[in-house]
């Protein structure tokens, strides 16, 4: 095992976006496979399933807006991140969103809900007397996952939720904000499937592989599918969101993240603003797509039908040094050693699988239909 060679698999692997779907990270898998092959596994394939994924509308972009009494949209949340400093020219980087949310274009007052955890809407309803039925609330990530937080809205009646990041919860102490630093900047926003699987895999075709021979739910019966929607936002945007919120104040220190807000809890607007409502923009598309698995197999020497798996997936939001690649980068030199190893007459006693998932940030999607 190379350091050196880690670092080189992370970098030629981090220089284009591949996202789950797409040319980039088909052509990665294929890269990944010839180079699995030239280390000398006994076999490395391409193992494919079609399976739902979910992008942005390319000609009808998602945002947040304030909207007032004449239906005027007097600001809006940012359509794209700004790309960092020598990316300036890569095309491919999909707009911050959450895949899999329902489309739609909800108004109503805003409510903020904490982390929109059980005890969060159990504490505005039961002890607060706020009631989120027909209500957009805006929740902060962290604590649990964040389609747990949108089926908890449903559950409320919400007709909507935004998701931010708030500094409280992703900041490190004493470190500045990218581009002077490594902490999150205010202009990003968390991309992240918002599915409610248990371990379903394809929402189309839950306990059987997403192959041509599987029969498949329509999409509207898909498994775990929300049916509000929800779009994430940076803290830059949420701050102006959450400024002008009135109603009540923030029940403990708890409720309040690190923004220069009240954090108060709402409904609505405060003051001359109280007439205003908070419109959504959703409109993703939801669609079959193939993606794909690349499996490669050293054949063990007495125990063949037993199997040590060491796998990792390779999909990506966008570039993916840390997650997943961090971890595919590990895996390539491990696969590169094991097949040094051979090279010197040594075989396992059992056979070792080496995997590249695809579609994990959908919902696991490539390891769970490999299982299925």
């Amino acid at each position: 095992m190379k350091a050196e060679n880690i670092r080189s698999f992370l970098r030629s692997f981090t220089k284009l976006p591949h996202l789950a779907g797409t040319e980039q990270n088909f052509l990665l898998a294929k890269k990944i496979q010839t180079q699995w092959k030239k280390f000398g596994l006994d076999s490395a394939k391409l193992v494919h399933y079609d399976v739902l994924l979910s992008y942005p509308n390319e000609t009808n972009a998602n945002y947040i807006s304030i909207v007032d009494e004449h239906e005027t949209e007097i600001f809006k949340t940012s359509y794209l991140e700004p790309p960092p400093d020598g990316y300036e020219n890569v095309t491919n980087i999909v707009p911050a969103y959450n895949a899999f949310s329902a489309q739609g274009m909800p108004e109503g007052d805003l409510v903020y809900v904490n982390y929109a955890r059980t005890e969060d809407f159990f504490k505005l309803e039961r002890e607060m007397g706020i009631n989120c039925t027909g209500k957009i609330v805006i929740a902060r990530y962290g604590k649990i996952f964040r389609g747990n937080k949108v089926k908890n809205a449903m559950l409320a009646g919400a007709i909507g939720i935004i998701l931010y990041s708030d500094p409280a919860d992703y900041f490190a102490p004493e470190v500045q904000p990218y581009p002077k630093g490594w902490n999150l900047p205010g202009t990003a926003a968390q991309r992240g499937n918002v599915l409610n699987l248990n371990g379903a895999g394809d929402p189309l075709t839950p306990g059987y592989p997403a192959k041509e021979y599987t029969f498949r739910l329509d999409v509207e019966e898909g498994v775990g599918i929300p049916r509000i929607p929800v779009h994430p936002i940076g803290y830059n945007d949420a701050e102006i969101l959450l400024r002008y919120l009135g109603g009540i104040a923030p029940p403990d220190k708890s409720w309040k993240g690190a923004l220069n807000v009240s954090y108060s809890i709402g409904p609505g607007f405060t003051g001359s603003d109280s007439f205003r409502k908070v419109r959504m923009h959703v409109h993703n598309i939801n669609k079959i797509t193939r993606i794909y698995n690349v499996i490669g197999t050293i054949r063990g020497s007495v125990e063949p039908d037993r199997y040590v798996i060491l796998g990792g997936h390779r999909d990506s939001w966008v570039f993916g040094a840390i997650d997943p690649t961090s971890g595919v980068a590990v895996l390539q030199e491990i696969a590169r050693s094991f097949g040094k190893l051979m090279s010197k007459g040594w075989r396992p006693r059992r056979t070792i699988i080496f995997a590249s998932w695809d579609a994990e940030e959908f919902g696991l999607l490539g390891s769970t239909e490999w299982a299925e």
